[in-house]
């Protein structure tokens, strides 16, 4: 009889044991995307727009100068992010923060400075779909992909304007069967 009581209990403390816990979703999509991120960020510092344009799906990348992401935006096909680098079009990208000058220009100087205007493979905080507020304008990265994994690339302020010089690059990614497309960029930065 003791040898049956102590077989229960053995059984009802191993039952009793917490699983181990499951991932969190911010792990989860570290996990999934951390090797995909380090090959775009890259593909961005040496302005490899063949590299870059293979991880973009079918439906295009989606290209915000701002972290707000909305209908007027640029989307650009596979083709038109392979050629980006020479391509001569001028495109309107939207709207500079507090002017309201137009952001009219080549795709490669865009990306210069709107994309990669800072070294985000050394970015002192890499979010994996955590939401961060940062500045004024609303960020709805996570909304407009809420099946998707958003990675925010954040470099912390420095310097006298320490402030307003803070900057993230968000990359925007969706599961698929062939693995996780790049479908944004945003860029977050201080605005008026």
């Amino acid at each position: 009889m003791k040898r049956i009581l102590a077989f229960l209990f053995l059984c009802l403390a191993l039952f009793a044991q917490p699983a181990a816990a499951a991932p969190s979703e911010a792990e989860a999509a570290r996990q999934a995307a951390q090797g995909v991120v380090a090959e775009v960020l890259g593909a961005l510092a040496n302005r490899d727009f063949q590299k870059l344009a293979s991880f973009v799906g079918s439906e295009g990348l989606i290209v915000s100068p701002y972290v707000f992401l909305d209908d007027n935006d640029v989307r650009l096909s596979r083709a038109d992010v392979e050629r980006c680098a020479t391509d001569p079009q001028m495109r309107l990208w939207g709207y500079k923060d507090g002017s309201g000058d137009p952001v009219e220009t080549t795709c490669r100087r865009y990306f210069d400075e709107f994309v990669w205007n800072a070294d985000y493979r050394k970015a002192d905080e890499v979010l994996y779909n955590e939401p961060r507020q940062r500045g004024n304008e609303i960020n709805n990265n996570h909304a407009a992909a809420p099946d998707g994994i958003v990675v925010e690339l954040h470099i912390r302020p420095q310097g006298a304007h320490a402030p307003m010089n803070w900057k993230s690059l968000r990359l925007i990614f969706r599961k698929s069967d062939q693995g996780l497309s790049l479908i944004a960029f945003t860029r977050d930065v201080w605005t008026i």
